[in-house]
């Protein structure tokens, strides 16, 4: 693809494209794309520093139901993308305050499930938020980076290659309790591969906890192609049935199922919709804004069992 030419979806969805939920080829358009830029600009509509929302062509599998971006860039050109953004909200507070609130709660739900001291990865855990919020030395984070350690509060995190370091010294097969992936799996080109690295990791009866957008969440069907979930770097759109299905094709079978709001300053919020709906300029004081709350947008958090 020429990244300084508008992208021809067209063209791209000439390519095989099977559901990775049942494998059929039978998926059928939902949602037009709204991102008609080149893939230069693409970093402009990615993550939290976005300026504004688009996503790409979204298709549901005509068989098993399943939601999903269609057609892709390439695994490449998401990495590249990625390497390209900024974190410009690290040290702003509202933004901090919503994230510690947000892996506060997720922390308690962790340590619900499993013994203090238990062995655990958080897979892509940008810089270790969850971590600081766990406080458990036995915890190591992982995030994609030129090889390094870092350190978040008790806890190391390893950055390197994924595919290469899962099995060896910094993260064996088979040793773990537990591996965390929040906010994680439908940003991933390469998630079966991926997810089959996450099984590996994990003992027998080991557990694995992801956070996924829920296209059947009350908010995904209220709003439907405005829902905010509904991205350019979201590539998958699981439902508690399909997220059933696919993961255990990896040998996993589900503890736990629950929605999961996502902690927020009204200023976020604001933001988020003015976004969505087109509009311009601030809509709420300075002051009321700051406050953080849990909003409800359309997330679940699943618990699964390596069998």
């Amino acid at each position: 693809m020429n990244a300084n030419q508008p992208v021809d979806w067209e063209t791209l969805s000439k390519q095989s494209d099977p559901c990775i939920v049942c494998a059929s080829g039978a998926a059928e358009a939902l949602y037009p794309p709204t991102f008609h830029d080149s893939l230069n600009e693409a970093a402009n509509y990615f993550l939290a520093h976005r300026s504004a929302t688009a996503h790409g062509p979204i298709a549901k599998c005509g068989v098993c139901g399943f939601v999903f971006t269609s057609p892709r860039f390439s695994p490449g050109e998401y990495d590249r993308i990625y390497s390209s953004i900024p974190t410009p909200h690290e040290g702003v507070a509202d933004f901090d305050a919503a994230k510690r609130a947000r892996f506060r709660r997720l922390a308690r739900i962790v340590r619900n499930h499993i013994l203090p001291g238990s062995q655990l990865v958080d897979f892509g855990c940008g810089d270790g938020a969850f971590l600081r919020e766990l406080n458990d030395p036995a915890a190591i984070g992982f995030e994609i980076g030129s090889p390094g350690r870092l350190q978040a509060g008790p806890s190391e995190i390893v950055l390197g290659n994924w595919a290469s370091t899962v099995g060896g010294a910094d993260l064996p097969a088979g040793q773990f309790a537990a591996v965390t992936a929040f906010d994680v799996l439908e940003h991933l080109p390469r998630i079966e591969e991926d997810v089959a690295l996450i099984r590996s990791l994990l003992k027998p009866g080991g557990l694995f906890f992801a956070s996924v957008p829920d296209i059947s969440s009350i908010v995904a069907r209220a709003m439907g192609k405005r829902w905010n979930m509904i991205l350019l770097e979201h590539l998958w759109y699981f439902s508690p049935s399909t997220f059933d299905t696919f993961l255990a094709r990896f040998g996993f079978e589900r503890v736990a199922m629950q929605a999961l709001p996502f902690d927020a300053s009204l200023a976020h919020v604001a933001t988020r919709l003015a976004q969505t709906f087109g509009m311009r300029g601030s809509v709420m004081a300075r002051g009321v804004t700051s406050l953080v709350l849990p909003a409800p947008a359309g997330i679940m958090l699943g618990t699964y069992r390596a069998i």
